[in-house]
């Protein structure tokens, strides 16, 4: 089992993951129901743990780390703060900052306005920081985002959750089992299913939730100081390969890679390609 590990940072009780040793590189999970970083980038705590000192963060209210007070949802903009604290507080400098769906748009945001902190950003099939189309196409990827993110039916029991897991994931072990079982368990007793059953409107209306890239994230793209690399899933129907094209032309100093066969978690579906990037990037 990969062990947890906690910090406080700015008085927030935060946990995280860690392997190997080498150059950092800090991964950011997406946002839903029963995430955290240990079950997010397990493929990558283990297959990149010989060259690189790996760490898996639960950000603000997901996994191990504190929930606000008021079980509120704290949306993706509101993770930055603790993100570069927890960057901070391990003491760790022009490192690689890796992020899937959400957690893409705080790891570049957090590029955007620490760049003494990224060397290197790493974006994964990313609907969070992607630019809308702006025409009917965007109706085909909300459309598909409401049906793929609908938390209105009643929370799944655990046993339902892992067998929809076993249906969907290309690799299985036991460990990984019994990590998805254990961040189910915690999820369900500090109520998260509720707090994604209660989404403001700016987080479930796809035409506000774009806002926040286009003020926060897509205008500093051409400043971006951090080498970037795009990995994005050819089969996502939430986030399309034309949206990743389009985010790539926006950042000068950017490689962009297309993995067919692989859906919104393409680090996991698609994991050694994945890794190897990874690794060749790095040189």
């Amino acid at each position: 089992m990969i062990d947890e590990h906690r910090i406080s940072v700015s008085g927030v009780s935060t946990t995280y993951c860690e392997s190997g040793s080498g150059e950092p590189i800090v991964f950011l999970h997406g946002a839903g129901p029963f995430t955290e970083g240990r079950t997010s980038f397990f493929l990558q705590l283990r297959g990149l743990s010989d060259r690189f000192r790996v760490i898996a963060l639960d950000q603000l209210a997901f996994g191990g780390t504190d929930y606000p007070a008021d079980n509120k949802y704290i949306n993706r903009l509101g993770r930055v703060d603790h993100v570069i604290g927890f960057i901070d507080a391990l003491g760790l400098k022009q490192m690689t900052l890796v992020g899937n769906s959400e957690g893409a748009f705080v790891a570049a945001r957090v590029a955007i306005v620490r760049p003494d902190f990224v060397s290197r950003l790493v974006l994964l099939t990313a609907n969070s920081v992607s630019p809308a189309f702006g025409d009917d196409r965007d109706e085909a990827w909300m459309q598909a985002c409401r049906q793929g993110y609908d938390y209105s039916g009643p929370m799944p029991t655990e046993e339902e959750y892992i067998a929809a897991w076993r249906g969907d994931t290309r690799v299985y072990s036991q460990e990984l089992e019994d990590a998805k079982r254990e961040a189910y368990r915690r999820s369900a007793v500090r109520g998260q299913y509720e707090i994604f059953q209660n989404l403001p409107e700016e987080e479930t209306n796809l035409r506000l939730y774009v806002a926040l890239q286009q003020k926060y994230i897509i205008p500093y793209l051409d400043r971006l100081q951090a080498k970037t690399l795009i990995i994005w899933s050819k089969n996502d129907p939430t986030v399309t390969p034309d949206q990743g094209l389009k985010l790539a032309k926006l950042i000068r100093n950017s490689d962009f890679h297309l993995l067919n066969d692989a859906g919104h978690a393409v680090h996991i579906d698609q994991s050694e390609a994945v890794n190897r990037l990874i690794r060749e990037w790095h040189g």
